[in-house]
């Protein structure tokens, strides 16, 4: 029973829950079925100053909700989906300009009035339809309006011939406009969307340049410190234990020396991947400066601090670097402190680097805690 309402659950939540694009396009068709309510009310008023027969207005207004149901199922089942515009674009206009056609068959004298709608409904694909689709779309509506028209003076001898001439003329010339006016303001649409994207990723390349370092591709020194603050401010607050690892190359110099810049370089950039493998989510590793790099430990005392560093330490050894000679190993020293309370960010990387410097002196390739 419960394995029935827990999948019952996840099927409903599964309806429900759309990704963004299919939201965007929810709120896109809300906005037409508004306007083709807002029809039905136009046909019902017109019906009232006997300007439209009610029959009209009635099925006018069944028809109109019929279809804005029939598309409220696609979008909603998500077999919209399937369709190469999954926003039913072209389809919601071709079907609103078939259906008001055949309301204007039936509206007598109202008709000439009704025909401003063809527009508003070509409005709603200025924004998603190219040039050649709108067009098509206003062909679609000219030869809809003459096959009413005519079918109008087959049925009727005493229409007003001169004057349905003149209202088809004068749809040859706004909707074939209208089309292309909205063709062009779609390729705009297109552009600044296109500029927006440029300027985004250019935007992030730019936030990525100003807090990670171009060679190791890790946080920089200036994002370490900006992170280093606000934990210490957290650690006031708190009381969160807080504890940093200073990392540093050992003999860095003499792979430069002996095999380039270009291999010490690979070593660089290398170290990361050894390096962090084991880190948890919320641990900031970068590059603190030459062949130094920081790890912050938030959340973490001293003896765990430790036992990360010795991992770090380890890892790096044993791994593999590109650029150096097979079986050649890097190692590195580890000096590891825990902030005390009201230390500031001075004396705890002095206290580091202190730990760094008396591992190195004690022989490299291991962790010292100050």
């Amino acid at each position: 029973m419960s394995e029935t309402l827990s999948g019952s659950t996840e099927e409903a939540t599964a309806f429900l829950a759309r990704d963004e694009r299919q939201a965007l396009r929810m709120r896109r068709y809300l906005m037409a079925a508004g306007t083709s309510l807002l029809c039905c009310l136009t046909l019902f008023v017109c019906a009232f100053l006997e300007l439209l027969p009610w029959r009209a207005a009635i099925e006018g207004t069944l028809g109109i909700v019929a279809l804005v149901a029939l598309f409220y199922a696609l979008f909603r089942s998500g077999l919209n989906l399937k369709f190469s515009d999954p926003s039913l674009t072209t389809e919601q206009v071709a079907a609103a300009i078939l259906f008001l056609t055949y309301i204007m068959y039936l509206a007598g004298p109202a008709r000439q009035a009704l025909v401003l709608f063809y527009p508003v409904a070509m409005l709603f694909g200025v924004l998603r339809l190219n040039g050649k689709r709108l067009m098509a779309l206003a062909l679609l509506a000219l030869a809809a309006h003459a096959t009413m028209l005519a079918l109008l003076l087959v049925r009727d001898p005493d229409v007003d011939e001169q004057a349905a001439f003149t209202e088809f003329a004068v749809l040859m010339v706004v909707l074939p406009w209208f089309a292309a006016m909205g063709g062009y303001v779609n390729r705009l649409r297109v552009r600044l969307s296109d500029s927006h994207r440029e300027l985004k990723r250019a935007f992030d390349r730019i936030e990525q340049l100003a807090i990670r370092d171009e060679l190791t591709g890790t946080y920089n020194r200036r994002l370490l410190l900006e992170t280093l603050a606000r934990e210490r401010s957290r650690f006031e607050r708190l009381g969160a234990p807080l504890s940093v690892c200073l990392i540093d190359l050992d003999h860095f110099k003499a792979i430069n020396d002996s095999l380039g810049h270009a291999a010490g370089d690979a070593v660089l950039g290398h170290l990361p991947q050894a390096a962090t493998a084991a880190l948890r989510g919320l641990d900031v590793f970068g590059r603190f400066g030459g062949e130094e790099f920081l790890l912050l430990l938030p959340g973490t005392e001293l003896q765990g601090a430790r036992a990360v560093a010795e991992r770090m330490r380890a890892a790096v050894e044993a791994a593999e670097f590109p650029g150096l000679p097979r079986g050649r190993r890097v190692t590195v020293t580890i000096g590891v402190a825990e902030l005390a309370r009201g230390e500031d960010l001075t004396g705890l990387l002095a206290r580091a680097d202190r730990a760094l410097y008396a591992g190195k002196a004690a022989g490299r390739n291991q962790v010292s805690l100050g």
